[in-house]
């Protein structure tokens, strides 16, 4: 038995003009679910588990998640 994690990833999207720093974007679900589905299409899934958590303050607040594949690979 193997296991994979995965994570939201930060996808960058350019330069800001102003203080030549580089912009990101969150990775969307669909691009999310695609990643984990593309990962699992070959191999014998035991178990997905996910856990999810907020940060931030009241103004901007955020969540965190975290996907965990356990799984076999088949032959």
């Amino acid at each position: 038995m193997k296991i994979k994690l995965f994570n939201r990833k930060r996808i960058e999207t350019g330069f800001n003009e102003y203080m030549d720093l580089p912009k990101f974007r969150n990775e969307t679900n669909e691009e999310f679910e695609n990643r984990v589905n593309s990962f699992i299409a070959d191999k014998k899934v035991i178990d997905i588990k996910y856990q999810e958590a907020t940060y931030g303050t009241y103004e901007e607040m955020d969540a965190y998640l975290t996907i965990m594949v356990m799984y076999e690979e088949v032959n």
